[in-house]
């Protein structure tokens, strides 16, 4: 991440902060992170913890908080949990910082902040005194993403992949239910306008990190702090295109391959079957025809020194 002028100074003192837990992302990680929990204490952070119970809460209990009684919102989760709580985070300068205590199965999010998560005294350390970057996020048919948002046929394995078979496989999940999908997809064509200019493809992912899937980079030049999005644009159909894709990804390749297209823009129009999914930080946030753009507000993000 580069940084800015109007990035602001790293705390004086111990934040004060709402951890938003989500249980779901594995019990076995509950140790994890009361470990972190109990380092940020140790470091004179005030510290309260809201377990979710369902899906939205974490979106809730980000909205009712004040920042006259806090510093930031640590959501303590996978992707998923981070975009509820970046969707219910005040628009606009003056509203609380988002922290992240990674438990999830991929955690794009650490690893495009550098951030270990099995490295728990850092992770403790940068929510503490870590400085808060201002970020551009995303905005798909009005909600937010941090990460990335994509229509095609990773939108259709975040919607049909199970949580139990995530909590038990991991990432292996994804893998299982993409080439499941792959057998019956028909992949239809998608109609990209991109500031204007128009595009077709089978898959297109806009990104504002470097990071997809995990370690992996699908968007070298992509920077969260830029107000641009790098949008890919897949043209392959097929299950043999989708692991041509598949096996360049974990490579590097993905962005070099001949036949992908990488381009920046401020914001592009989807269309494609009518009420398809649209996936953003690894939910469904929207459907079909859709408008994805660089959200005018920023947001703080804290990240390690």
């Amino acid at each position: 991440m580069t940084g800015s002028d109007l990035t602001p100074p790293p705390p004086a003192r111990p934040r004060r902060v709402l951890v938003v837990h989500n249980p779901a992302a594995g019990r076995h990680k509950r140790k994890r992170l009361l470990d972190v929990i109990g380092q940020m204490e140790g470091l004179g952070c005030a510290v309260t913890v809201h377990e979710t119970r369902r899906r939205g809460d974490a979106e809730d209990m980000a909205a009712l908080a004040r920042p006259a009684d806090l510093d930031g919102i640590v959501a303590a989760g996978g992707d998923g949990t981070v975009n509820e709580v970046l969707n219910g985070l005040s628009h606009g300068p003056g509203g609380l910082a988002l922290g992240v205590i990674p438990l999830g199965t991929a955690n794009v999010l650490a690893c495009e902040i550098g951030l270990d998560p099995a490295d728990s005294a850092r992770v403790a350390r940068t929510i503490a005194f870590g400085p808060a970057r201002r970020v551009h996020v995303g905005l798909a048919n009005g909600r937010r993403f941090l990460l990335m948002a994509g229509a095609g046929l990773d939108a259709e394995v975040v919607a049909g992949v199970s949580v139990a078979l995530k909590r038990h496989a991991g990432r292996l999940a994804y893998v299982v239910e993409s080439l499941k999908r792959a057998m019956g997809y028909d992949f239809p064509k998608l109609g990209i306008r991109a500031d204007g200019v128009p595009y077709e493809g089978r898959m297109v992912v806009a990104c504002k990190g470097r990071f997809y899937g995990g370690p992996f980079i699908a968007a070298p030049d992509a920077d969260l702090e830029a107000p641009r999005l790098e949008v890919c644009i897949l043209p392959a159909s097929g299950l043999a295109g989708m692991l041509r894709y598949g096996l360049a990804l974990p490579m590097g390749r993905l962005s070099g391959l001949p036949e992908v297209r990488v381009i920046s823009a401020r914001s592009i129009v989807i269309t494609g079957p009518r009420g398809a999914p649209v996936q953003g930080d690894g939910d469904i946030v929207a459907r079909l025809p859709a408008e994805i753009s660089v959200d005018e507000d920023t947001v703080d993000l804290i990240c390690p020194e």
